[in-house]
């Protein structure tokens, strides 16, 4: 019956052995080594996956290319004399351009969402890996026990008389408490790389999220694009002279309603002063709108009018016409420019810190000059589509033109934006 016993017990050992030595094995081989990735062998999904990934990845670089060749023209046009032609051209490359990143974009949200799907089948091999290993030990913390219940080391040297079946006791347990041991070991990297995977997914959730943004934000842009193309050929008729007159009339426009700012900002901050007011203060900035897609960044280089003015502001898109617009902080109206036409509208408030906000192509006033407002009081509502009140001209569709300013001097808004 003891040797009956011992032969279990050397063949326990033995399987454990095997399963110890094929487990660690399998855990450490590398998905990107050549016949290393068992996952692949275990479910070729995976594979399919990776190839289909590749597959995208070269599209992908494929479009970065053509949008380079538009980027180049771009720059060439952006250099060249003002003229009707090469601005309807600039306009139509950066359309072309955004086409291109739009397809790319939904590329690459195609690429993560198999990214996400390949992370999620090895999550799940993680798992049933860490379920095996608990089993086995298990298995071996069972086996431990059986010979701890066992009669002691010195009783089966007593009883017996031989120090074979002494060593060969000690033997069978010193062997199943470094399984034991190796074992504790291996399920310790399994847990650390199904941690380690979780949070790459969980990074690949985030980038697919910007990625959706990034595509809407894209499709907006181009939709602005259009728009900006069709305004100014019915604005100017598609005549070169046309053209002229409107950029003469867009420049001395911008340069005007800069020095107002300017000096109308240093105007309230005296008012204020001498009235012994006290300017209302907050902790930070709020978004002025709901939305908070981006179409068009601080000093953009995209923007299709750069070469005529900088754009000292951030564009927000997804802003309907008709849209509340919001105080982004607390503050006093330095002024309210509206007339009801289709001529450039905007809010001008002032803060504490030397800081100022400008909210562009208002549809409709809510405020006037010397009122002091509170942070998330609604001061106008949006607007922004040609030949609409307050749009001003070359607008590029309904959003809000947002400003900050420190010291008179235009900044960043996403620097003060949570």
């Amino acid at each position: 019956m003891k040797k009956k016993i011992n032969k279990l017990n050397i063949s326990i050992l033995v399987l454990l052995a095997a399963t110890n030595f094929l487990l660690p094995n399998f855990i450490i081989a590398k998905e990107n080594g050549v016949g290393a990735n068992l996952y692949e062998n275990i479910d070729p999904q995976i594979q399919k996956l990776k190839d289909e990934i590749q597959e995208h990845q070269k599209s992908v670089e494929d479009l970065a290319k053509q949008q380079a060749v538009y980027e180049e023209s771009l720059k060439v046009k952006r250099n060249q004399i003002s003229s009707l032609n090469n601005q309807i051209g600039i306009l139509e490359d950066s359309m072309a351009k955004l086409s291109l990143e739009i397809q790319t974009n939904e590329l690459q949200i195609e690429q993560t969402n198999l990214e996400i799907q390949n992370l999620n089948l090895q999550i799940s091999y993680k798992n049933e890996e860490i379920a095996s290993q608990k089993n086995q030990m298990s298995n071996v913390i069972r086996n431990v026990d059986k010979i701890d219940r066992k009669k002691s080391h010195l009783e089966i040297l007593v009883i017996e008389g031989s120090l074979s079946a002494f060593f060969r006791e000690l033997n069978e347990l010193q062997v199943l408490e470094s399984t034991l041991k190796d074992d504790f070991e291996v399920l310790k990297n399994l847990k650390s790389e199904l941690e380690i995977k979780k949070e790459n997914l969980e990074k690949r959730k985030e980038q697919l999220d910007s990625l959706h943004n990034k595509l809407e934000a894209n499709k907006e842009s181009l939709d602005g694009d259009k728009i900006a193309k069709d305004s100014l050929l019915s604005e100017t008729k598609g005549q070169e002279s046309n053209y002229q007159k409107l950029l003469a009339d867009v420049k001395a426009e911008q340069l005007r309603i800069e020095s107002e700012i300017q000096s109308l900002e240093v105007e309230a901050r005296r008012r204020v002063l001498e009235n012994e007011g006290i300017l209302p203060t907050d902790d930070g900035f709020i978004w002025p709108v709901p939305s908070r897609k981006v179409t068009a960044y601080f000093h953009d280089p995209d923007y299709p009018f750069r070469y005529i003015f900088e754009h000292p502001a951030i564009d927000i898109g997804s802003v309907p016409q008709g849209t509340p617009i919001r105080a982004a902080r607390s503050g006093y109206v330095a002024n309210v420019k509206f007339d009801n036409t289709a001529k450039y509208g905007y809010i001008l408030l002032v803060h504490t810190g030397g800081l100022s906000t400008v909210y562009g192509h208002i549809s409709k006033p809510y405020i006037q000059q010397d009122d002091f407002v509170v942070q998330g009081e609604v001061i106008a509502l949006s607007g922004g589509m040609p030949g609409t009140p307050g749009s001003g001209q070359l607008t590029t569709g309904p959003h809000l033109h947002f400003e900050v300013r420190l010291n008179g001097i235009p900044v960043n808004p996403l620097n003060y934006l949570p």
